[in-house]
């Protein structure tokens, strides 16, 4: 697996999202609807501390990662499923393997994720200098926390995306690909805001513990609970980075068992996923 073939692979996805409308309004639309609601409420929002600044941002932050899986889901989905109809992977798969072209593929995507969050981050820093807000310093170790699991949410999200996605036959049925994902993820994130909502309600539960943490090992679901689980319900960042690490172990058992399918996928055999042969049949 060559470095440049890698970064090759991931160029060519990120100026392909960067040359899309749908992509970049995506991108921009979120920060002009935010901008417009703080313009409108900027004296309500100028009378908070800046602890309550900070708590409702904290409250936002399932529907930020919600919103970031379903953009960057469906930006891998299009990837994959693209694969089987374009002339230009038969000539890829003469050069670079299959594996390449997936992590290829998977690094281009991070690298957009990371710049979406970038320039979010940015815009919030000049918009709460701009309007005048107090807003507290979020803790490092919640900081990296955070960042970890969101990176580790999308990763989830885009493995699962490709273990339906390699099985797709058609463009009509992209969004299956994303179905697994999307109800983990909406799950964990309603979940996540009833928590957010209610801080410290469950906090010193011995079986609520426990049940944060069995279920922060289920990949996209326990990365949705963990950081909200952290700030406002008492879980300890011992427990939340060792569900953590044992999501990430399910996760390279997932990748190594998806690779040979990809693969597969990419010659075109008409095998397709129990669930979407219950679906359409044949």
């Amino acid at each position: 697996m060559s470095n440049y073939q890698l970064m090759a692979i991931a160029k060519r996805v990120v100026s392909k999202q960067l040359k899309s409308f749908s992509y970049l309004s995506m991108v921009f639309l979120p920060v002009i609807v935010g901008e417009a609601a703080v313009y409108r409420n900027q004296e309500f929002l100028q009378t908070l501390t800046a602890k309550q600044l900070s708590l409702g941002l904290y409250q936002l932050m399932p529907g930020v990662a919600a919103f970031l899986c379903a953009v960057y889901t469906g930006v891998l989905a299009t990837e994959v499923v693209a694969d089987r109809e374009a002339k230009l992977t038969e000539f890829l798969l003469a050069i670079v393997d299959a594996k390449t072209q997936l992590v290829g593929k998977i690094l281009g995507t991070v690298i957009l994720l990371v710049l979406h969050c970038l320039s979010y981050f940015l815009v919030l820093l000049a918009t709460v200098v701009i309007f005048k807000l107090r807003l507290a310093m979020v803790d490092v170790k919640y900081l990296v926390f955070l960042l970890l699991s969101l990176l580790l949410l999308l990763g989830s999200s885009l493995i699962w995306t490709v273990e339906f996605g390699i099985y797709i036959q058609e463009r009509e049925q992209m969004a299956l690909a994303m179905l697994t994902p999307v109800i983990l993820v909406i799950t964990g994130e309603i979940l996540a805001t009833v928590y957010a909502c209610t801080p410290h309600m469950f906090a010193g539960m011995l079986w609520f513990k426990i049940f944060l943490v069995v279920n922060g090992w289920v990949p996209a679901l326990g990365t949705c609970l963990l950081p909200v689980a952290v700030s406002t319900q008492g879980l300890s960042y011992f427990w939340g980075y060792f569900s953590l690490v044992v999501q990430v172990i399910i996760l390279v058992i997932m990748f190594k068992k998806v690779l040979p399918k990809y693969q597969r996928g990419l010659l075109a055999t008409k095998q397709r996923h129990p669930i979407i042969k219950a679906i359409f049949g044949k």
